[in-house]
């Protein structure tokens, strides 16, 4: 029994196992694959399997907080780009709440806020953050505020924000943020608030600051004090740091359509200014060359595109492979293991024969010793046994040339052991009967008289063999039934006669013999 419940776990622990190996497989490609449509910018709509990710990640231990919190994110942009806005910002702002440090989920609510043009929800959100703990009062909370509240149309307020959150400026993070972010929109919120010398100063620091160093971020600090001087009418100025931002400018320039836009605009600006003029053409050729560069960019996403999923399919040929492999483990491990425990069993099952086997020749023995016992007190057992066994042959075998070694002897007691002679047709059950009665007064002969039409043939045999102390195991052997049917039989002699269970039947017949 202990072999069995073993094998059973063990199978349900393999199964188990490879069970938990494929879902988190699935689930980790999932959510790989939500990534790269994230970083590269493409839609999530059809990601819908990195819901049952997220689901597998929340119910298995020990806890991936990690991966929780991306996978997270990305069910929320799931939603939000198949329509169910709402949900995906329920999502984002109930895990917020519980995880305020997770910036990344934070700045994919206040991108789906921005995409969705609502400023008020994004400034809403953002005072309400900073509201509830006065500590969170953060630079880049406050640069992310003053940007929100120039958008919604209060750039003294934008002002007011960027003045705190300079103040507030403490390591190489809000340093490296200060420069590539704040100061830039700081001076543009000044430029259109209508301080022009303020924007100017702001964007003279930067664009020292980036000089030489970023030729992207330094072409467009030349085409922004281009602007701010052709807002103060300085034409010649505006001029030289157009000329400045096209002498700088790098392909990253160009190819970031915010950026070669703006310098496209103050360039077509300061012609008609200039000339009061504007070159259609020159502007054509600016479009139509966003629309190649844009079908060229498209066409290299498209391409890696294409090879994503020629290695996704690849991944699920591997997967399948790997899936059938284990499935084949499985099977062999079962038919090993079932294999293992029929051949257990079958060996237990022989042992026990053996065993069974053992006692039953040795029950023959030991008859065949008590039949040649002289003893007084069991003369008549003893004649009764000689007489029986040598019904069976045993006896005749024994006396021809009586040694344990006799081969003969031992063939027959296995012959009768093992069921391959008929016993009932060796023992003459009527001149057991005339002996029974001869040796135990009339014992048979008063049984048939009084219980003959109650009790049955095998139910009469074996109160004759009880009458002459032949054990149930004797019984079980002269008689090839089992001990168990051995018992049975006594016990439905006892009913029969409506004895207790534990009065002895040999007892009971002999005290009532009338």
């Amino acid at each position: 029994m202990r072999m069995k419940i073993y094998i059973l776990c063990l199978s349900l622990l393999v199964v188990s196992c490879s069970a938990y190996n494929n879902d988190k497989q699935k689930a980790d490609e999932s959510i790989r694959r939500a990534l790269q449509h994230e970083m590269e910018g493409a839609s999530l709509s059809e990601d819908d399997d990195i819901v049952t990710a997220l689901e597998f990640y929340k119910r298995h231990e020990p806890t991936d907080t990690t991966t929780i919190m991306t996978a997270t994110r990305l069910v929320a942009s799931y939603y939000w780009w198949v329509g169910e806005k709402t949900k995906a910002y329920e999502i984002l702002e109930r895990y917020l709440k519980e995880y305020p440090d997770d910036d990344e989920s934070r700045y994919a609510l206040l991108n789906f806020l921005v995409l969705d043009g609502d400023y008020n929800k994004m400034e809403h959100y953002l005072m309400q953050s900073m509201s509830a703990d006065d500590s969170i009062r953060s630079f880049r909370k406050l640069h992310e505020l003053a940007v929100v509240k120039f958008y919604n149309g209060d750039s003294d307020g934008a002002i007011a924000y960027y003045d705190e959150a300079f103040n507030l400026a403490k390591d190489a993070e809000d340093s490296t943020l200060m420069w590539r972010l704040a100061l830039p929109a700081y001076s543009d919120i000044l430029s259109s608030a209508g301080d022009q010398r303020g924007a100017i100063e702001i964007r003279e620091k930067v664009l020292e600051h980036d000089r030489g160093n970023n030729l992207t971020e330094e072409a467009l600090s030349y085409a922004s004090l281009a602007w701010y001087h052709l807002q103060l009418k300085d034409l010649a100025t505006a001029r030289h740091y157009v000329e400045l931002a096209q002498a700088t400018k790098d392909e990253t320039f160009d190819n970031d359509l915010s950026r070669a836009g703006y310098l496209q605009v103050v360039k077509l600006l300061l012609d008609y200014a200039e000339t009061s003029n504007v070159d259609v053409k020159e502007w054509g050729l600016f479009v139509n060359g966003l629309g190649d560069k844009a079908m060229v960019a498209q066409k290299i996403t498209d391409a890696k595109r294409e090879a994503n999923w020629r290695l996704e399919e690849k991944n699920m040929q591997i997967t399948i492979q790997r899936q059938k492999e284990q499935m084949l483990f499985l099977a062999l491990t079962f038919v090993m293991l079932f294999a293992i425990m029929g051949l257990l069993l079958w060996l237990r099952n022989r042992k026990s024969k053996l065993i069974e086997k053992e006692e039953v020749i040795d029950t023959l023995r030991k008859l065949l010793s008590e039949s040649s016992d002289a003893a007084d007190g069991n003369k008549n057992d003893c004649f009764f046994k000689k007489i029986l066994l040598q019904q069976l042959g045993v006896i005749r075998l024994a006396t021809s040339n009586p040694t344990s070694a006799n081969l003969a002897l031992l063939k027959r007691m296995k012959e009768i052991s093992n069921q391959e002679v008929d016993v009932d047709s060796l023992l003459n059950w009527n001149d057991l009967y005339q002996t029974i009665d001869y040796i135990y007064d009339g014992f048979y002969t008063s049984l048939i008289k009084r219980f003959g039409t109650t009790l049955n043939d095998k139910e009469i045999q074996l109160c004759c063999l009880l009458r002459a102390n032949f054990s149930t195991k004797e019984i079980s052997v002269v008689t090839q039934q089992s001990i168990r049917t051995v018992y049975q039989r006594k016990s439905t002699i006892r009913q029969t006669l409506h004895m207790s269970e534990a009065e002895d039947i040999v007892t009971f017949l002999c005290n009532n013999n009338s």
